[in-house]
């Protein structure tokens, strides 16, 4: 899309010199005043994963993170995710030791899908979300801030302009997900029905995953005791849904003890 500023009285051949101005997230060229600006506008797919939609405050805390960037909700919906989606999201992994446990986590509860529009939002809502792996977010980042442990964190995020084009074209097809008018609207209902500050289990659920990994602690206690913190902020949550989610963190943590015997 093409803008232009202060230009009407300006001839062809001085319009002609002209260098448009190229605005990106976070950055501006400096070009001269009354230049052509070109914006670049971008669609991205983001997903709230289960580790994220089950805790309903932490879900509607990193929407709201996004809104506040600015970002224009053209879709959104919770749903649980199919098996044959799961594998054509992650189809570029498919073949590879963990690809088995990206299915399983991201079905086994429901997600929320948002196709976000705005300038730069690509790198823009990457940024936010920080490192995939969870230990390596900066603190101040939503995953350094939610994330559970390694890539149980929280969302998937488009990561290029074709990425975007194509997981949407999935998602749409495959997920139901449609454009819709009031797509930000429902958006800001759901922030606003399930944001609760006080509610921000995170620390205590990462305590008992780092403390399961140190002590090789595979037991089903572990397991109760994460479906029992995930149940503390699940409003509206199936039992069946928590026990799913809580068992493919169990996998991650029967893996990450696997790595560290070796």
């Amino acid at each position: 899309m093409k803008l232009s500023f202060g230009i009407k009285d300006a001839s062809v051949s001085e319009l002609a010199r002209r260098k448009p101005k190229i605005r990106t997230w976070g950055a501006e060229s400096q070009q001269p005043d009354g230049a052509n600006v070109v914006i670049k506008m971008e669609r991205s797919l983001v997903i709230i994963k289960p580790d994220g939609a089950v805790r309903r405050n932490i879900g509607a805390s990193v929407i709201k993170a996004l809104l506040d960037r600015g970002y224009k909700v053209k879709a959104f919906k919770e749903m649980k995710v199919p098996e044959q989606l799961a594998k054509a999201h992650y189809a570029v992994h498919d073949g590879k030791p963990f690809f088995p446990w990206l299915v399983q986590f991201i079905t086994s509860a429901r997600v929320i899908v948002l196709v976000l529009e705005g300038e730069g939002v690509i790198q823009g809502v990457r940024n936010a979300l920080g490192a995939t792996f969870v230990q390596k977010a900066a603190p101040d980042s939503l995953r350094g801030r939610y994330g559970l442990w390694a890539g149980i964190n929280i969302a998937h995020a488009s990561d290029a302009p074709e990425t975007a084009t194509s997981e949407i074209q999935l998602w749409s097809q495959s997920g139901g997900i449609k454009e819709s008018a009031d797509a930000e609207k429902q958006a800001r209902e759901y922030v606003a029905k399930y944001m609760r500050g006080d509610k921000d289990y995170t620390a205590d659920i990462r305590l008992l995953i780092e403390s399961a990994i140190k002590n090789h602690d595979t037991s089903d206690n572990v397991k109760r005791a994460l479906e029992k913190a995930l149940s503390k902020d699940a409003s509206g949550i199936g039992k069946d849904e928590i026990r799913a989610l809580a068992e493919a963190i169990m996998v991650s943590i029967r893996e990450e003890i696997g790595r560290s015997s070796k």
